[in-house]
């Protein structure tokens, strides 16, 4: 094995955690799909959909702004003291760190219950007296999700950091599948009630679930207000990346808040758009960034100066070659995949043409999604929180400007190309600041795959934009999803064709992987 390989991060290794990972999030994904069918079907979308959505937002966005910083920092610090001082000074740092985390959730949670009027003015500014009523109970049942998503935050990181990615996989599932089963038991007596307490039982077991796991595996924090000298490096990590996120977190309230004045139903538009939209990355995404952020952090700790650029680059090449065309293809098939989604039952025409504009707006955050862990990741392994907190800030301000030009020109359909412009643009800040730390991070290398790319992407692209926006594809469901499988299956084989004719190195190094791993399987059998 050459010097370079044996230092260099393996794609494999972590292929086969995000695999891992890959397989409970395709399980949630799917219950997720099936709740959002439910609704789309049994209410369409409506004001009552965007009260609770509204009020759903601020206990997971508050929970969001508590703890993505400090996860984020927390997975070094953990693993460096773990290396260094042992894994029961790890559990301790880990315990210091929950202990506060509780004690800031529950604030949140009390906060939000005492103040339920007034946070909903402020974030649904929209609604009706009518739906700011619903929206207020709402958030005065689901406050605790704030609570409960802040400790199990904590628990998810300590179970990455430890490579015990089957307990984040099966917690994850099971959390989405008590939401969907309770919805499901108590729509006809309760309708979107049944939703809220889902919602609330939901992170109850994915807490008690990751407990257990962690009980068994002994890695349970040890709860504490104080650790023996580890928390000041931690601090200095968590304090702009806690900024950060708290900056970020405002993204989702502002987007729902902007669409509540775009008139009824704008705000659950945008989220079927959304969950639409996230389903293929939404199952490979997370697993991902779970799986490559520790990588990533084992690169800093080799001592081999180049490591960390050439690894993060490669990570980057390889995701863009794979999802580029998939982005291109989903904006291509928005309407037939709307389509086949959601068009039954209150799901009228109007909601599916501005959907599918949504879908096709939100489309290139599909790739977005797939890159933006690795720079944010190789940033975090080498612990820089002010340049994070720095494309925050920017995420939030350009986003913020853009919901409201792109608003109230286009419709919804422009605070869904917001997100997808502001985050382009944040993700070129990132890779920017990446080639300043690290000489050897080559944006030209990844430059020329993402031109590539696009351009291999591009004819087949126009064929599917050509049926599917034109309506020369079926109707009915059951073929209408028949050609949108045929649609995404020719233009994902056409791509790789062309991109393989214009030179692209990465795309035949996957067919190659792909065929040699498949021919594998063959001859084992």
């Amino acid at each position: 094995m050459s010097a370079k390989s044996a230092r260099s991060l393996s794609l494999y290794a972590v292929g086969r955690s995000a695999a891992i990972l890959t397989g409970g999030a395709v399980a949630n994904q799917v219950l997720g799909v099936v709740r959002e069918l439910f609704l789309a079907t049994q209410i369409g979308a409506t004001a009552e959909l965007d009260a609770f959505l509204i009020a759903l937002a601020l206990p997971i966005a508050l929970a969001g702004v508590l703890t993505s910083g400090v996860t984020v920092a927390l997975v070094p610090a953990y693993l460096e003291v773990r290396e260094h001082s042992g894994l029961q000074e790890a559990r301790r740092l880990a315990g210091t760190i929950l202990t506060w985390v509780a004690i800031a959730g529950a604030v949140i949670w009390l906060s939000l219950e005492a103040f339920a009027g007034f946070a909903i003015a402020i974030t649904g500014p929209g609604l009706t007296a009518a739906g700011q009523t619903e929206a207020i109970g709402f958030l005065e049942l689901l406050a605790p999700v704030a609570f409960l998503n802040a400790i199990s935050a904590i628990l998810f990181a300590i179970c990455q950091a430890e490579q015990r990615f089957v307990a984040i996989s099966a917690a994850a599932i099971a959390g989405t599948a008590t939401t969907l089963v309770t919805m499901l038991l108590l729509w006809e007596r309760l309708g979107l009630q049944g939703l809220a307490i889902g919602s609330l039982l939901g992170p109850i077991v994915v807490l008690v679930l990751l407990l257990g796991t962690m009980v068994r595996a002994s890695v349970v924090p040890l709860p504490g207000l104080r650790s023996r000298g580890h928390l000041g490096s931690f601090a200095r990590h968590a304090a702009p990346l806690t900024a950060g996120a708290a900056v970020l977190q405002l993204n989702v309230i502002a987007d729902r808040a902007v669409a509540s004045l775009l008139g009824s139903g704008a705000v659950s538009v945008l989220r079927y758009a959304d969950v639409l939209v996230r389903v293929p990355v939404g199952a490979i995404g997370p697993a991902w960034g779970a799986a490559i952020y520790p990588a990533l952090v084992r690169s800093t700790l080799r001592g081999v100066a180049d490591s960390l650029a050439l690894d993060a680059e490669r990570a980057i090449r390889f995701a863009t070659a794979l999802f580029v065309p998939v982005a291109m293809l989903t904006a291509a098939v928005a309407p037939l995949a709307v389509a086949v989604a959601y068009g039954r039952g209150a799901f009228s025409t109007d909601d599916l043409e501005l959907t599918a504009g949504a879908v096709a707006a939100f489309a290139p955050l599909l790739l977005i999604l797939m890159v933006s862990p690795v720079l944010t990741g190789a940033l975090n392994a080498r612990r820089r929180g002010p340049v994070l907190l720095v494309g925050a800030t920017l995420n939030v301000v350009l986003n913020l400007v853009l919901d409201v030009v792109f608003a109230f020109s286009v419709g919804v359909v422009g605070v869904a190309l917001s997100s997808s412009v502001t985050s382009a643009i944040v993700l070129g800040f990132f890779a920017w600041r990446l080639t300043i730390s690290e000489a050897d991070f080559r944006l030209h290398a990844i430059g020329r795959t993402l031109a590539l790319a696009v351009v291999a992407g591009t004819p087949v692209t126009i064929a599917a934009a050509w049926l599917c926006w034109t309506g020369r594809t079926p109707s009915d469901l059951v073929p209408a999803l028949g050609a949108l499988l045929g649609i995404g299956a020719i233009g994902m084989a056409g791509y790789f064709l062309v991109a393989m004719w214009v030179g692209m190195e990465e795309s035949r190094t996957l067919v190659r992987l792909t065929v040699g791993r498949l021919l594998h399987k063959t001859l084992s059998w």
